[in-house]
C-alpha cells in the first residue's frame, strides 16, 4: 500500500486513510471534521493537493486579491478543485469571488456555491487545455460605512492528475502571499514544496509577527545540493530576508514553517512556484541564456522581457536582462513561448519564439528615433519591498536601465526618525549605480494624511505633524553645492491627499511638483496658477510604481539637459531644481526661446522673440502648444506627424512661456517643457542652448 501524506501522494482506501488520520492524530475526540476536511469525499487512488490550514482574504487594498494556479499535464482529462468553508467570515456587503480560468487566461466558470465548515466541490474537465489554469479569489467588502475588514479564511485542494501552488512576488508588505493560524483544526506546521530551476541566487521574504517564539521559517536544501543560508533584512515585525547562495540550486526544497500564530507573509524575489505537495508533477523549468541588442548597432543593452504562451498566459512572467544586456529565461519543456523586447518608447519592441529545448538566443530592439546628445532621462518616484512597492531596491535598479532610463530615485515611504526600511533600501541599491552610465539616488517619499513630498538624494528627520512648508525648508537648508538636495510635492490632486493643493497655494518656496500622477489638467492647472503667483516652481513627471510588471519605470519620465556635464547624482539634482527639463510619455520636446533653454531667463525688448522646438515622438502628435502665463497663445498643426523642427518668431509679454506637444483628443500632453521667464530686466540665465544635432546613445 502507498503511503500518503497532506502533501498530495496517492491514497488507497481505506487502510491508508486510517494510517494518515493515526499519523495526523485523528482521533474520535478530534472529532470528524478533520478527516473530512482532509479527503472528504475523494476517490479511492486520486492525488490530492491541499493548501496549509489556513489561506484568507480580505477587504484591504491591494492584498484583497488570492492567485492559487493549477498545473494540468497534457494527460490530463479531469480533475476536482475543492473549496473549504468557502463562505465569507464577516458581514459583508460584497462576498468573496473565486473565479477559475483556463491555461489562455479565459474564465472557466464562477465558483459560487459557497458553504459553512465544509468543502465545496467544482468537477473541472480539461478538454484538451493542458498548462497553468488559475483560481483567483477577491476578497470581500465591509458593509457600507463599516470601519471593519471584511475577511474569508478558506482552504483550497486538487483532486486528481494535477498541482497546486502559488507563486509568490517579492512583496511582504501589502501585496505578499499572507498565510493565518489555524482555523479549522489543522496543525500549525505549513509545508510547502519549493521548485528551483539553475539558480545560484535565491531570497525569500518574511513579515512575521514580533512575538519571538512563534513562525520559525527552515528550508532545507534538496540531496547533494550545498547552499549558504543567511538571514538579514529588518527586525522581526519588517521585512525580513533569507538569502541562500550556491554553485547550482537546482531542485526541490522544503520549506517548513513551524508554531504558526496570527498571521504571516512570505515573498520570493524570483517569483519562484511553491507546491502545496511533496513530488510535483511539473517538470522543472530549463535555464535558456538570451541577449538583448540594438537592431543595426551591435551594442548590447538592458531590455525588459515579457514572456507568455498559450499554456501560461495565466502567468505573467516579466524579467529583465542585466547591465551588459545578458540574462536567462526559465522555460517549460514541450511549449512554444512568445518572448517580447522592449526598452521604453525611444525603441520598438520585437518578438521571438523560443521553446526551453532550444540553446541560446538573441532578441533585439529597434531605435526610434536618436536622443540628441547632452539629455538624460529617468525616474524619480519608486516604491520597493521595504515599503508598499512589489520588487526589491535591485530588481528596480535592473527594471530602470531595462527600460532605457539613466537614473532611477529610491523613494519608499517614510516620516520622521523611524526610517531604517528607506535607508536599507538605500545600502541595497547605491552599489548598483555607474556613474557616467547609470545613477541610483537615494530618496525618500515623506507621507503625511494631508500630503506627500519626495526628497531626491536624501532624507529628512521631521516629524508627521511637521508643515510642508517646513519640511521644504529644512532641504533647502540641506541643499548645498558639494551635496545638492531637492524636494517635490507629489501628486497635488490626488484625493488621498486632498488638502495637498490648498498647501500648495500657501507656500513661499517650492522646488518641484509632481504632474500627471493625479487628475488632470487640476494638477498642470495648479502649477500655472502658482507660477503666475510668483512661485518659482518647476515641474516633474514620474510613474510612482510600485510594481515593474504593471506599471513600467518611465512610463512617465522626465528628460534634463547635462550637455557635456558628467552623469552623476549631484549634476541630476542642479538640472532638476533649475528647471532645465521637459517632462515626457512618449516623446521628446526641445525648447528654447532666443537660445535659453527652459528654467532660465530672457531680457525682453522690442523684437519678436525665437522660439525654436525639435520635436521627436513614439506616437501621432497632432499639435504643439505654445503657453503664456497658462493661457495657449500660439498653436502649430502637426498632423500626426512624429518628427517636426521648426524656429518662429513670437511677439509675447513679460511673465513665462512654455511649449506641450498634443495628442487628438487627450487633455494630458505626450511632452511638455518647463518655462522660460521672460523679464524686461537684465536675464539670468542657466545654462546654453542643446545642440540640433543628434548622436545615438544606448
Amino acid at each position: 500500500m502507498t503511503k500518503t501524506d497532506e502533501g498530495g501522494e496517492r491514497a488507497h482506501l481505506p487502510v491508508a486513510f486510517w494510517r494518515q488520520a493515526l499519523a495526523l492524530g485523528v482521533m474520535v475526540r478530534r472529532g470528524w471534521l478533520m478527516m473530512v476536511l482532509l479527503f472528504g469525499s475523494v476517490a479511492v487512488a486520486q492525488r490530492v493537493c491541499q493548501s496549509p490550514d489556513a489561506l484568507f482574504v480580505d477587504s484591504t487594498r491591494p492584498a484583497n486579491t488570492l492567485h492559487l494556479f493549477i498545473y494540468v499535464p497534457p494527460t490530463t482529462s479531469n480533475f476536482t478543485l475543492a473549496l473549504f468553508d468557502q463562505s465569507d467570515d464577516t458581514e459583508v456587503s460584497q462576498p468573496s469571488t473565486f473565479a477559475l480560468y483556463a491555461p489562455d487566461g479565459k474564465e472557466v466558470m464562477r465558483l459560487d456555491k459557497p458553504q459553512r465548515k465544509a468543502w465545496s466541490e467544482y468537477p473541472i474537465a480539461v478538454n484538451g487545455r493542458w498548462g497553468i489554469w488559475r483560481l483567483t479569489v477577491t476578497g470581500p467588502q465591509p458593509p457600507s460605512g463599516s470601519p471593519q475588514i471584511a475577511r474569508n479564511f478558506f482552504l483550497a485542494r486538487t483532486v486528481g492528475e494535477v498541482d497546486l501552488f502559488v507563486k509568490p512576488e517579492p512583496a511582504v508588505i501589502a501585496r505578499g502571499l499572507r498565510f493565518s493560524e489555524p482555523r479549522f483544526g489543522g496543525t500549525a506546521i505549513h509545508r510547502f514544496t519549493l521548485q528551483v530551476p539553475e539558480l545560484s541566487r535565491l531570497r525569500l521574504h518574511f513579515l512575521r509577527p514580533r512575538e519571538e517564539g512563534t513562525v520559525q521559517a527552515q528550508l532545507q536544501a534538496p540531496d547533494g545540493v550545498t547552499a549558504e543560508q543567511k538571514w538579514g533584512g529588518l527586525p522581526r515585525g519588517s521585512v525580513e530576508v533569507l538569502e541562500v547562495v550556491g554553485a547550482n540550486l537546482q531542485g526541490l526544497w522544503r520549506l517548513t514553517i513551524s508554531d504558526v500564530k496570527g498571521t504571516y507573509a512570505l515573498g520570493i524575489e524570483q517569483e519562484l512556484r511553491l507546491f502545496f505537495t511533496d513530488a510535483p508533477l511539473m517538470p522543472l523549468p530549463r535555464r535558456v541564456p538570451v541577449a538583448t541588442f540594438i537592431a543595426d548597432e551591435n551594442a548590447l543593452v538592458p531590455a525588459r522581457l515579457e514572456v507568455t504562451s498559450p499554456q501560461t498566459a495565466n502567468e505573467p512572467y516579466v524579467t529583465y536582462t542585466d547591465r551588459n544586456g545578458l540574462g536567462n529565461l526559465f522555460l517549460l519543456p514541450d511549449i512554444t513561448y512568445r518572448v517580447t523586447a522592449s526598452r521604453g518608447f525611444e525603441f520598438e519592441p520585437q518578438t521571438v519564439f523560443v521553446t526551453a529545448e532550444g540553446s541560446e538566443f538573441s532578441i533585439p530592439v529597434r531605435r526610434r528615433f536618436a536622443r540628441p546628445a547632452g539629455w538624460y532621462c529617468g525616474d524619480n518616484h519608486v516604491h520597493t519591498v521595504y515599503s508598499d512597492g512589489t520588487d526589491t531596491p535591485a530588481q528596480m535598479v535592473e527594471a530602470a536601465r531595462g527600460e532605457g532610463l539613466d537614473w532611477v530615485t529610491l523613494t519608499d515611504h517614510g516620516v520622521g526618525p523611524v526610517i531604517q526600511h528607506v535607508l536599507t533600501a538605500h545600502q541595497e541599491a547605491l552599489p548598483l549605480s555607474e556613474p557616467g552610465k547609470f545613477v541610483v539616488i537615494p530618496g525618500e517619499e515623506f507621507t503625511t494624511p494631508n500630503y506627500h513630498a519626495n526628497i531626491i538624494n536624501g532624507t529628512v528627520l521631521e516629524l508627521p505633524t511637521a508643515p510642508l512648508q517646513q519640511v521644504i525648508d529644512t532641504v533647502l537648508k540641506m541643499d548645498n553645492e558639494s551635496h545638492p538636495v531637492t524636494i517635490k510635492l507629489n501628486h497635488p490632486t490626488w484625493s488621498g491627499t486632498a488638502k495637498a493643493a490648498d498647501l500648495a497655494r500657501q507656500l513661499a518656496r517650492l522646488p518641484l511638483i509632481e504632474l500627471w500622477n493625479s487628475p488632470e489638467p487640476q494638477a498642470t492647472q495648479l502649477w500655472w496658477e502658482l507660477l503666475n503667483n510668483g512661485l518659482k516652481v518647476f515641474a516633474e513627471t514620474s510613474t510612482d510604481t510600485h510594481n515593474r510588471k504593471t506599471a513600467r519605470l518611465g512610463g512617465r519620465r522626465t528628460y534634463i539637459y547635462l550637455g557635456d556635464e558628467p552623469l552623476t547624482a549631484e549634476n541630476i539634482v542642479r538640472a532638476l531644481r533649475s528647471g532645465r527639463s521637459f517632462l515626457s510619455r512618449g516623446a521628446l520636446l526641445l525648447f528654447t526661446v532666443n537660445g535659453t533653454l527652459p528654467g532660465g531667463e530672457v531680457a525682453l525688448s522690442d523684437k519678436p522673440v525665437t522660439v525654436r522646438l525639435q520635436m521627436l515622438s513614439a506616437f501621432p502628435v497632432d499639435r504643439i502648444e505654445l503657453v503664456h502665463n497658462g493661457k495657449v497663445v500660439h498653436t502649430i498643426p502637426v498632423g500626426g506627424q512624429r518628427e517636426f523642427v521648426r524656429e518662429m518668431p513670437l511677439t509675447v509679454g513679460e511673465g513665462w512661456l512654455l511649449a506641450q506637444a498634443m495628442e487628438r483628443e487627450n487633455p494630458v500632453p505626450l511632452a511638455m517643457t518647463n518655462p522660460v521667464f521672460l523679464r524686461k530686466s537684465q536675464p539670468v540665465t542657466t545654462g546654453a542652448a542643446p545642440p540640433s544635432a543628434t548622436e545615438r546613445r544606448p
